[in-house]
């Protein structure tokens, strides 16, 4: 099928959508995503003295990486920080699906990419510097591994 939209996708067409009613400062206030990379390994097949490269049958998701500004009152950045706590202290599961909305060049959702089971594995320092001359405000960036990834 020959592509009919000749549109380039922008880098700033996203938005991130988790759970607004436990974590909507993730979601709002967030700067950027990294769309993880997927891998199919093969499966060799040992032939008199050579490996036949065979489809594999996994597919192995990397990390997901969120990028926020972290809020004056640091809302967002203790919001992942007590869910990194929650993974590790709650007896139920604290995973949550995700959605990442990406847009097109009119600001429309043209496609959704469900993330199922996230939860956070690792959460960015904060660098507070008395010495820097212009005024940067903070991001931290979040990771997250989850189950698996769809294109709706």
């Amino acid at each position: 099928m020959t592509t009919i939209n000749k549109n380039f996708l922008s880098p700033v067409g996203f938005q991130l959508v988790i759970n607004r009613q436990k974590y909507s400062n993730i979601e709002y206030f967030c700067t950027g995503v990294t769309l993880p990379s997927v891998t199919l390994s093969e499966a060799p097949l040992p032939y008199k003295g050579v490996n036949y490269a065979l489809t594999g049958d996994r597919l192995e998701f990397a990390d997901l990486s969120i990028t926020f500004n972290v809020t004056e009152d640091m809302e967002n950045y203790i919001e992942t920080f007590e869910w990194l706590h929650n993974c590790i202290n709650s007896n139920i599961d604290v995973s949550e699906d995700a959605e990442l909305l990406i847009l097109n060049s009119h600001n429309n959702v043209s496609k959704r990419i469900k993330f199922n089971g996230l939860f956070p594995t690792s959460l960015d320092s904060l660098d507070f510097n008395t010495q820097n001359t212009t005024i940067e405000y903070l991001q931290a960036t979040v990771t997250f591994a989850y189950t698996n990834f769809e294109v709706l």
